[in-house]
């Protein structure tokens, strides 16, 4: 037990470190271009379709506040929350009048139902102890009949056949035998829907949907053949015209996340 939870911190520290180091390369501009990638405007539209207007929506492991400033300018309440202090720092020079706090989605500093609307994006897929304190701690927040609106990674078909590669990345061996840099790797769990969802349900949501979403993003995570090369992050015309026929004829195999909307 003591390992294992010796383990886990270090697990834990890795993972919060890298995030830091990840959103510290990342400007103002390029943060900001994401909303021209089609790929991101079709997300946007998913989520706009779900989330109440009317209210506070609490987004839970902000990052640098990109998201918020775009409900934000679409006439949001906005409020949001991540577990790095110079992350928050970072996104307050970003997105003026944000209303941001460093704190950790596990031990959220609201009262209980205080909160209309949960937002988290990529986020309970990151701990190694699971996502079962996260989920109790937005169902805490979240008032009666509130809504929480949540995607994790999918590990699709592009996912699976770049494992390896990935592993032989990440090895610490062979970076040595190489003299590559060491590099510090975030914790990241893939959920089976099914089991997801049980998990949600276990925590007293009901599961109103779940949508296999971003499948242009798949691919671009999978070669730099499908990227726009000018841009920071986005897509070129292949991979949306190859994404949209993978959502239509693959939706499950090759979605990028998984979306679900929850009612408290």
């Amino acid at each position: 037990m003591v390992v294992q939870r010796e383990l886990y911190k270090k697990i834990e520290s890795n993972t919060k470190k890298s995030w830091e180091l990840n959103w510290s390369r990342v400007d103002q501009k390029s943060i900001t271009e994401i909303f021209d990638y089609p790929r991101v405007r079709k997300l946007a539209a998913d989520y706009l379709r779900y989330l109440p207007r009317e209210g506070i929506a609490l987004e839970a492991g902000c990052g640098l506040g990109q998201w918020m400033e775009y409900f934000r300018s679409n006439g949001y309440n906005m409020v949001g929350v991540d577990y790095n202090e110079a992350t928050i720092f970072q996104a307050k020079s970003y997105g003026a009048g944000l209303s941001l706090a460093t704190a950790d989605v596990r031990a959220l500093p609201f009262k209980n139902e205080s909160v209309d609307t949960y937002i988290s994006f990529g986020v309970i897929e990151h701990f190694i102890e699971g996502p079962e304190v996260a989920l109790s701690e937005a169902y805490r927040v979240l008032k009666k009949g509130g809504t929480a609106l949540i995607t994790v990674p999918h590990r699709n078909i592009f996912t699976v056949i770049k494992s390896p590669v990935e592993w032989l990345k990440r090895s610490s061996l062979l970076r040595r035998i190489f003299s590559k840099e060491k590099r510090i790797y975030y914790y990241q769990k893939y959920f089976e829907p099914k089991r997801l969802m049980a998990k949600f349900r276990d925590a007293g949501y009901e599961v109103m949907l779940h949508k296999p979403v971003d499948h242009t993003f798949s691919l671009v995570e999978f070669s730099g053949i499908f990227r726009d090369k000018k841009t920071y992050d986005g897509e070129n015309a292949f991979a949306v015209k190859l994404g949209g026929v993978l959502e239509k004829f693959f939706p499950h195999m090759c979605a990028g996340s998984n979306l679900f909307v929850l009612k408290k």
